[in-house]
C-alpha cells in the first residue's frame, strides 16, 4: 500500500492547458527533536535562566552576579533590565511571585518537540519544509488513481545533518515572509536526528502552462511552486525513459488539431494593395506574425528603418551623400550635430558616429540602416523647412536618443541576449514608432482601435507542440543543458516552423535561430583564452585554422568580411555578432576540438555562414520555400548540437 501524505490540494497555477495531473513523489522523512518554539516570546534563554535562578536564592547586585557567573557586568545589567521588563524581578532585583508560576510552567511543559524533514529521492535534495508533529500530526490519504508514481533514482544520499536542518529552517522563514504566513520555528540548537528515515510519497500537482507550454510542479506543502522538484523532474526526464514517455504522451493528448487557415484578423488600414506595391518591406515588418498578438522589437526597429528609407528616397539625396563623402569622417560628428541643432533635435549623448562610404553605397543599393538614414534625413531637413523630421523634432527633441534606445534593445535581442523577442503585451516603443511611420510615410496609417489579439488557445497549442518538438529533437538531457534564453529562442523558432505556410516570411524564424546559435557559440568561448596577435592577422589566422581542421578551404563571404575590431571586442568577452563569434571560436578553439567538429559536421562553418546570410541585417522579407525552411532549421539545430556535444 502506497503511503501518501496529505497536505491539502495546492493550486498555484494560472492559465493551463487541459487539466492538471498528480505525481506521487517518493521522499525520506527524518524525525528530529529540537527545542520547543517560543510561541509567546516569554521563554527564557540560558543566561536569563541562570541569573533568575541565583536571584531566587536571594537578592544580589549586578556586580555580585557578574563575579559569581563570570558573565561580563554590562551583559548582566542587560539581562536584569530584560527580566524587569518581563515582570520577573523588581527594581531591587527581588524575584516576584509571578515568576515562580512562569518557571513552574516551563518545567511542566516538555522542553523538546518532534518534527519531520523530507529528502526527495530523485535528486536527493532536502525540501524547504519542517513539520512540527505536535501542531500538525502526520495525515495520510489514499493514492489518487490518476497519479503518476515517480521512481526513486537517488542512491547513497549523505545522512541528514544539523546544517541541513538549519538551512531548511531559514528557507521556511524566508518563504513565510514572502507568503505572509506568521510561523514560529524551534530554536536551532540541541538538534537530534533519527538515523533511519521513514519512506513516504508526497502528492505533487503538475500542469502545463498556457503561456509557454512548459510544465510547473506545485509545492506539495502549499507554498507556490517547488523549484527543487521541478529541477529533479528535469533530471528524471533525462535518465528515466518511462517518465519521458509519460510526459510525451500527456502532451500529445493535450494537442488540438490546428486549422490550416491563417489568422482571421482584420487588416490594418495601411495594408492596402497600393501600399503593398510601394512599401512591401515596410508592410512586411508591420504585419503581426502568426499567433502573435503584438509586434516584436525587431519588427518595430525594422519598420522605423524602412519608413526613414522611403522618406529619404522620395526626396533628392545626392547632395547630402556628396556632403558626407567630401567631409572628413573625423568631422562628421560636428557636421551632423550642427545640422541636428538647426532642425531642433538633441544630438545623442555620445555624439554622432562617422558614416562610412560603404554604408552610403548600401543605401544607394536599397539597404536601410538607421544611422545612415538618420544622417541623410538630418542633412535634408536642415535645408528643407517642410521635412517631416522637423515635425517630429518639434514634438520630441530627444527623438534620436529614443531611436538609439530602440536600436540597443533590438541589438541585444537579435544577438542572443535576453529572452525570445515575443512580447506578451504592447511594447513601450510602439506608440512612438507608429507616430514616426505615419509622419514619414503618410500613406501608411494605423487603426485607432486596439488590434484584435490572436487566439490564445491556438497560441498555447502551438507553444505546447513547439516545446515538445524541441525536446524530441535535442532530447531532454541536451535540452536541459541549454540556457533558459536559448530554450525560449528555439521554442519560438519551432513555433514559427510549425505554423509555416508556403509563401510566409521566414525572417522571424531566421532571427530566432541566429540569436540562439550566437548565444550557444558565445558561451562556448568561455573554455579558452583569446590568442595574442595583431588585429590585422585575426581573419587570416581563423581561415588557416579552419582549413587545417578540414572545416573549409576559404571562409565564406559573410565571415571573411567581419571587421577585425568587432572580432577583437568579441575576444574580449563582448559578443558583437554571430560572424564575430564564429571567427573568435576558430581562433580560440584548440586543434582537437576543431577536428572533432569537422568529423561531426563537415559543413559547420558553411552552415553558420548561410544562417548569417539568410538573416542579413534583419529587416528585409525572407521568402523561402518550405524545403529551404526545413533545411535552415536542420542545419541550425545541428550547429547547436555539435557545440554542446563536442
Amino acid at each position: 500500500m502506497l503511503k501518501l501524505l496529505d497536505y491539502g490540494t495546492p493550486d498555484p497555477f494560472g492559465a493551463i492547458i487541459g487539466r492538471r495531473r498528480n505525481l506521487s513523489w517518493p521522499v525520506d522523512a527524518y524525525r528530529i527533536t529540537l527545542p520547543r518554539p517560543d510561541e509567546d516570546g516569554l521563554s527564557l534563554n540560558p543566561f536569563e535562566q541562570v541569573i533568575l535562578s541565583l536571584l531566587s536564592l536571594g537578592r544580589m547586585t549586578s556586580h555580585a552576579l557578574a563575579e559569581d557567573t563570570c558573565i561580563p557586568r554590562d551583559l548582566v545589567e542587560s539581562i536584569l533590565l530584560r527580566l524587569r521588563d518581563r515582570g520577573l524581578i523588581d527594581d531591587l532585583n527581588s524575584v516576584l511571585e509571578a515568576s515562580d508560576s512562569n518557571t513552574a510552567s516551563e518545567t511542566n511543559n516538555p522542553a523538546f518537540v518532534t518534527a519531520l524533514l523530507f529528502r526527495e529521492r530523485v535528486s536527493g535534495q532536502v525540501l524547504p519544509f519542517m513539520q512540527l508533529l505536535e501542531n500538525q500530526p502526520l495525515c495520510k490519504q489514499e493514492q489518487k488513481q490518476a497519479a503518476y508514481r515517480i521512481r526513486s533514482i537517488s542512491t547513497g544520499s549523505a545522512p541528514l545533518t544539523q546544517r541541513d536542518v538549519i538551512k531548511v529552517a531559514r528557507a521556511m522563514q524566508r518563504r513565510s515572509a514572502v507568503f505572509g504566513k506568521g510561523q514560529q520555528l524551534p530554536a536551532l540548537h540541541k538538534i537530534v536526528i533519527m538515523e533511519k528515515p521513514e519512506q513516504y510519497y508526497l502528492d505533487c500537482p503538475i500542469a502545463i502552462q498556457r503561456r509557454d507550454g512548459e510544465f510547473r510542479i506545485a509545492d506539495p506543502f502549499g507554498n507556490g511552486f517547488s523549484l527543487i522538484l521541478e529541477r529533479a523532474f528535469e533530471q528524471l526526464l533525462e535518465q528515466d525513459e518511462r517518465t519521458a514517455d509519460w510526459l510525451g504522451k500527456w502532451k500529445v493528448a493535450l494537442r488540438q488539431p490546428r486549422s490550416p487557415s491563417p489568422d482571421q484578423r482584420a487588416k490594418e488600414p495601411f495594408d492596402t494593395p497600393s501600399n503593398q506595391l510601394r512599401y512591401p518591406k515596410l508592410l512586411s515588418n508591420l504585419r503581426l506574425l502568426p499567433n502573435a498578438a503584438f509586434r516584436s522589437i525587431a519588427q518595430l526597429y525594422a519598420a522605423v528603418e524602412w519608413s526613414l528609407f522611403h522618406a529619404c528616397a522620395r526626396r533628392p539625396f545626392e547632395n547630402d551623400i556628396q556632403r558626407l563623402k567630401l567631409t572628413p569622417q573625423a568631422e562628421h560628428a560636428q557636421l551632423l550635430g550642427l545640422a541636428a541643432s538647426e532642425v531642433g533635435l538633441l544630438p545623442p549623448g555620445a555624439g554622432f558616429r562617422p558614416v562610412r562610404e560603404g554604408k552610403l553605397r548600401d543605401f544607394q543599393e536599397g539597404k536601410a540602416e538607421l544611422e545612415t538614414l538618420l544622417a541623410l534625413s538630418i542633412l535634408r531637413a536642415q535645408d528643407d523647412d517642410s521635412h517631416p523630421l522637423r515635425h517630429l523634432a518639434a514634438r520630441d527633441p530627444a527623438l534620436i536618443s529614443h531611436l538609439l534606445e530602440i536600436k540597443k534593445a533590438r541589438d541585444e535581442k537579435g544577438h542572443g541576449k535576453g529572452s525570445a523577442d515575443a512580447p506578451e503585451s504592447e511594447l513601450l516603443a510602439e506608440p512612438l514608432v507608429r507616430e514616426i511611420i505615419e509622419t514619414m510615410v503618410p500613406e501608411v496609417a494605423f487603426s485607432r482601435e486596439p488590434t484584435a489579439s490572436s487566439n490564445p488557445d491556438a497560441y498555447a497549442d502551438v507553444l505546447l507542440d513547439a516545446r515538445a518538438g524541441i525536446q524530441d529533437e535535442f532530447g531532454f538531457g541536451a535540452f536541459n543543458r541549454l540556457g533558459t534564453n536559448v530554450k525560449e529562442r528555439l521554442v519560438h523558432a519551432e513555433r514559427v516552423f510549425l505554423s509555416w505556410q508556403e509563401g510566409d516570411d521566414a525572417l522571424a524564424f531566421a532571427r530566432d535561430l541566429y540569436a540562439a546559435v550566437q548565444s550557444v557559440l558565445e558561451l562556448s568561448l568561455n573554455h579558452w583564452l583569446p590568442p595574442d596577435m595583431a588585429d590585422a592577422l585575426l581573419i587570416e589566422v581563423a581561415q588557416d585554422k579552419a582549413n587545417a581542421a578540414g572545416l573549409c578551404h576559404r571562409l565564406p563571404s559573410s565571415l571573411h568580411t567581419v571587421r577585425a575590431s568587432v572580432v577583437r571586442q568579441t575576444l574580449q568577452g563582448s559578443g558583437q555578432s554571430l560572424g564575430a563569434c564564429m571567427i573568435a571560436f576558430l581562433l580560440m578553439a584548440d586543434e582537437q576540438t576543431l577536428k572533432s567538429i569537422a568529423a561531426t559536421q563537415p559543413t559547420f562553418v558553411d552552415d553558420v555562414a548561410a544562417l548569417i546570410a539568410r538573416r542579413g541585417h534583419g529587416n528585409e522579407p525572407l521568402p523561402l520555400a518550405s524545403t529551404d525552411v526545413a533545411k535552415l532549421r536542420e542545419a541550425s539545430y545541428k550547429i547547436i548540437k555539435t557545440l554542446i556535444e563536442v
